[in-house]
């Protein structure tokens, strides 16, 4: 039986997507663009708590990741959003669902890129505390000591761990801090570990 033949294309097909892919990946990054900004806002909302005398800069609104000024200092405060998955830490390492994400060396990155910055604006050391926010449902547990040099804190208790560094720094200092926190590069910090739920 004979077939037809059918002479292959001498170019490739386009790779661009078709319409009705490119409004569902948009509608889709939307999506999870929401989610972060939504998670975001609780950890944020979390500090907020803790009065007026403590401020937010945010570096990269798409970036749950944000610094807070206040009494207890400065801190740059990662988000790590687990939804319902299983937390483990131990040390430095951070395992979520059986994988390892560099949240503590990502937030000691980014403190330590902010505080190299606001010193050499100020004239003197300026210490940028690293913490990493646990954001989710799921279970989080702890092997052995914390990171050190690094606070972790399910987001529910971030203002309990922030208060816990005392008031050392007053009103006045905290308002010349955020304007030498505004100088800082933006493009030289910042990241999102996204983890499929």
């Amino acid at each position: 039986m004979e077939t037809d033949h059918h002479p292959t294309p001498t170019h490739p097909a386009p790779t661009h997507p078709t319409p009705l892919g490119g409004w569902l990946r948009r509608r889709l990054e939307a999506r999870e663009r929401r989610k972060i900004e939504t998670g975001r806002q609780r950890v944020v909302h979390r500090v907020e708590m803790l009065g007026p005398q403590w401020h937010i800069v945010d570096y990269h609104p798409e970036d749950p990741d944000f610094l807070a000024v206040g009494p207890g200092g400065i801190f740059q405060v990662t988000v790590c959003d687990h939804g319902r998955q299983r937390v483990q830490l131990a040390g430095d390492v951070v395992q979520v669902n059986g994988r390892r994400l560099p949240y503590v060396e990502l937030a000691r990155r980014d403190a330590y890129r902010i505080s190299q910055q606001m010193s050499a604006v100020a004239g003197h050391k300026i210490p940028v505390v690293p913490v990493v926010a646990f954001l989710g449902s799921g279970e989080i547990v702890y092997y052995g000591k914390p990171p050190e040099g690094c606070v972790m804190s399910s987001y529910r208790d971030i203002g309990r761990a922030l208060n816990a560094h005392g008031n050392r720094i007053g009103p006045a200092t905290v308002q010349k801090l955020l304007v030498v926190a505004a100088r800082v590069d933006q493009a030289t910090i910042g990241q999102y570990l996204a983890i499929s739920h």
